[in-house]
């Protein structure tokens, strides 16, 4: 089975929906003789800011000499952004190998499962020093909650998933506190919402609750709440040097410094402004985040999953819009565009395709504007599709941003 007929077998495992549970991927581990028991592992759970304290914490180990594992998801434009080793993609013959070893033995599991025993296959095959597990959904029933990591973080608590966490903060910090094990260290920040919650599960744990206060550091990522997750990156060195692992202070600054994580308040080119923000909580981030900048007006283009709080997210964007124009990313998941528009007080235009969304808006704005696409993964994944094709590659690709399609 080559690449491509590898990819379509993965994406048709999506036909099973989301299955929270652990029997499933517990079985699957267990024919593949648990894999994820072979290496040391970090759990990182949280509604936002997950993949950026991965991108700290994977660039400060490298710089220390450690060979790192990354799994995080979605994707924004390949599929194997999801599964890295020290930043490199796993290779295509990686994944049809692999696969070939896992299909075997499944059944009704679901897409995450299988990649998520994939991405452990190749793990313990590349003899890592640590993976950096990003948890999928939840945490206490995410397919990732079969490792027992050096130490467990949880970035943050909002309202997200609530069809499937629960209908109140307390309910979801329950649901990503599943994560803790016993005698494991759990790192968190000082102010994070549901903080009685994970105080409980610690005690009943019996693990060592590490309470982050955000600082301000020198640090590549942009956005003042990248500082909040830089600094959780540096409560789990903390806990790590405690384990004994060496982290010398220029890693960490070198690490800092160095660290990617694309379409998080980046500046692509120009006044034109990515960010992955896919919830209510993001999108007030976004918002708060943009007031700072020196921009006359804010044209927004924004494409949103139907399964996600399109209310929430239109409520915290729209008063400081100049303009919203909604666009629609080709994945099944997006929202119509009607149906966003319902929430928006003012008046918006509809343009399907992202492309000419993002050359609307360029006729439109000044150079004294801000261009900010956003409201979902995909809609900036496809974005960067044809303006930046490697996303953790800086160059963009001026002709596609330049001109029209």
């Amino acid at each position: 089975m080559n690449y491509e007929k590898s990819l379509k077998y993965l994406f048709n495992r999506k036909f099973f929906g989301m299955k929270l549970g652990l029997k499933n991927i517990r079985d699957l581990m267990d024919h593949l003789g648990n894999p994820q028991n072979d290496f040391k592992s970090i759990h990182v759970a949280g509604t936002n800011g997950k993949g950026s304290v991965c991108s700290f914490l994977s660039s400060i180990l490298e710089k220390e000499g450690y060979k790192v594992g990354v799994y995080t998801s979605p994707h924004l434009v390949s599929f194997r952004e999801r599964i890295k080793i020290n930043g490199k993609k796993i290779e295509r013959k990686e994944i049809s190998s692999l696969l070939s070893k896992i299909k075997p033995f499944v059944k009704d599991h679901t897409f995450f499962e299988v990649v998520t025993a994939l991405a452990f296959l190749y793990f313990k095959k590349k003899k890592v020093d640590i993976v950096l597990v990003e948890v999928g959904l939840g945490g206490r029933l995410d397919a990732t909650n079969v490792i027992t990591p050096e130490v467990s973080v949880i970035t943050n608590i909002g309202l997200e998933h609530t069809e499937h966490l629960g209908d109140t903060l307390e309910k979801i910090a329950f649901e990503k506190s599943g994560i803790v094990k016993q005698n494991i260290p759990l790192v968190t920040l000082s102010d994070c919402k549901g903080l009685n919650v994970l105080k409980k599960t610690c005690k009943l744990e019996k693990c060592k609750l590490h309470l982050v206060k955000p600082k301000k550091l020198k640090i590549s990522l942009k956005g003042n709440f990248q500082h909040q997750n830089a600094s959780l990156a540096l409560g789990v060195v903390d806990v790590l040097r405690e384990k004994g692992y060496k982290i010398s202070n220029k890693s960490v600054v070198d690490g800092l410094m160095n660290a990617k994580w694309p379409g998080r308040f980046e500046f692509v080119n120009g006044n034109i402004l990515f960010d992955c923000a896919h919830n209510p909580c993001g999108a007030k981030t976004l918002a708060r985040e943009i007031k700072k900048l020196n921009y006359k007006n804010i044209y927004f283009i924004v494409g949103i999953m139907k399964d996600k709080d399109i209310k929430g997210i239109c409520k915290n964007l729209e008063p400081i819009a100049k303009e919203i124009i909604i666009t629609k990313p080709h994945v099944t998941r997006a929202a119509d565009p009607g149906e966003i528009a319902d929430f928006i007080g003012k008046e918006v235009d509809i343009i399907d395709d992202i492309r000419d969304a993002l050359e609307y808006a360029k006729i439109k704005a000044s150079k004294e504007d801000l261009i900010v696409l956003t409201g979902s993964i995909f809609t900036v994944g496809e974005a960067f599709s044809f303006i930046r094709p490697d996303p953790f590659n800086s160059k963009v690709n001026k002709r596609s941003i330049n001109n029209s399609k």
